[in-house]
């Protein structure tokens, strides 16, 4: 062996001595560590999903010549669901408002109602005319939703009504009550003195059905003298009456009783009345004569009459409120139409609230109940056994002096 290689062997068992050494060291004197400090982690309650909204539908006219008058009752339905979200929403969830069109026919209202449905709303409120509400309740009745039914001016809708639905105008055929809007309307004419009554109206179910009320009365309980020469129809959903109107007031009447509605329709009519040099009194078909047709009418409104159901009223502080806040919100006073509306939602939301559920049957047998909220006409919703709302007179309204001013109150029974 070199001397090159002993001294090779003596470094490596060197190096054995060396890392064995170490190694007792490290295991009777472990070396001390400091564990970094650890922070729990935060507690963490996951944010409860939101709830969807809870949907109301609304079945109004959203187009053609009464777009007006469906813009003005969703007014009245918008402000009472802004007032319940503000409160806090509708069990604890936010109301959304989904419109639909009542359009001119049967045919549409039913096609809207079973969107309304398909769409998973909770209730319904609509329903302006009688050609098409009808239709819309059968609809509604195939699944039992609940249904507030508005200015619709038919009797079906309680007389073949089931639970859940419930119509918040006033009576409008003897079957319902013998004292009814039409019924009352007739005698007012009688008692004015009228002598010949003319009417031209739209061909619709609401106004055949005011021809027939009309026919009843004034042949029950007008004098000998007195002649009532009928209706003359012009085409439901057109804006032009002219031909009809000339018809009408070619009969030389007293009183010219004009079946229509619409802003452009009641404002086309009037004009021509008067154009081709009729002087009689005026009266526009029942809730129909507002301040937009006034305004439009300028001096040609004064003298015209027409009925309602509501009117403003500053002395009854419920009215005065919904007022402000009406006025506030869409820059004009509110009228029937929009006093329909909103206590068409308050009725809905309470019967829903108090069943504490948007299950259509468990909502149904509360919709005709008394639910604790005053209506802008300072008085409580109440209904009869089928869901008729009861209301105590039928107010006359004429234009004076450039606004509509009540002028007779005639009373009615529910």
């Amino acid at each position: 062996m070199n001397k090159h290689s002993s001294w090779l062997r003596v470094l490596a068992v060197m190096a054995v001595l060396v890392v064995i050494a170490a190694c007792g060291e490290d295991a009777e004197e472990p070396a001390a560590t400091t564990a970094a400090p650890t922070t729990a982690a935060p507690t963490t309650t996951a944010a409860p999903e939101p709830q969807e909204p809870i949907k109301l539908g609304t079945i109004w006219f959203n187009s053609g010549v009464a777009v007006g008058l469906g813009d003005i009752m969703r007014n009245g339905f918008d402000l009472a669901v802004m007032e319940q979200n503000a409160a806090g929403g509708l069990l604890g969830r936010e109301i959304e408002v989904i419109d639909y069109d009542e359009g001119y026919s049967a045919d549409e209202s039913v096609a809207s109602a079973r969107k309304a449905i398909a769409d998973g709303v909770a209730g319904i409120a609509g329903g302006n005319d009688a050609t098409t509400c009808v239709a819309m309740k059968d609809v509604a009745a195939e699944v039992g939703i609940p249904l507030v039914v508005t200015a619709c001016g038919s009797e079906l809708i309680t007389a073949e009504g089931y639970e859940g639905v419930v119509h918040i105008r006033a009576p409008v055929k003897q079957s319902q009550s013998d004292s009814n809007a039409l019924s009352v309307l007739a005698r007012w004419m009688i008692q004015q003195g009228y002598k010949r009554v003319q009417g031209v109206g739209v061909d619709s179910d609401w106004v055949r059905l005011t021809h027939d009320e009309f026919t009843r009365i004034f042949a029950e309980e007008a004098p000998g003298d007195f002649e009532y020469t009928g209706m003359v129809y012009f085409p439901y959903g057109t804006a032009e009456a002219r031909v009809e109107v000339t018809k009408g007031v070619g009969n030389e009447p007293d009183l010219l009783y004009l079946g229509l509605w619409g802003k452009d329709v009641v404002v086309n009519a009037v004009q021509a009345a008067r154009e081709i040099g009729y002087e009689g009194d005026i009266m526009i078909n029942e809730v129909v004569f507002t301040p937009p047709e006034v305004e439009a009418l300028g001096d040609l409104a004064e003298g015209v009459y027409s009925s309602t159901g509501w009117i403003l009223d500053e002395s009854i502080p419920e009215a005065a409120a919904f007022s402000e806040a009406y006025e506030a919100e869409f820059g004009a006073a509110p009228d029937w139409w929009s006093e329909l509306g909103y206590t068409a939602a308050k009725q809905l939301m309470a019967a829903i609230e108090a069943a504490g559920s948007t299950d259509y049957a468990a909502v149904a047998p509360l919709m005709n109940d008394e639910h604790g909220f005053t209506t802008p006409r300072g008085k409580p919703l109440r209904f009869n056994e089928k869901g008729l709302r009861l209301v105590d007179d039928w107010i006359i309204i004429q234009a004076q002096g450039g606004a509509l001013l009540p002028v007779d109150a005639v009373p009615l029974a529910g």
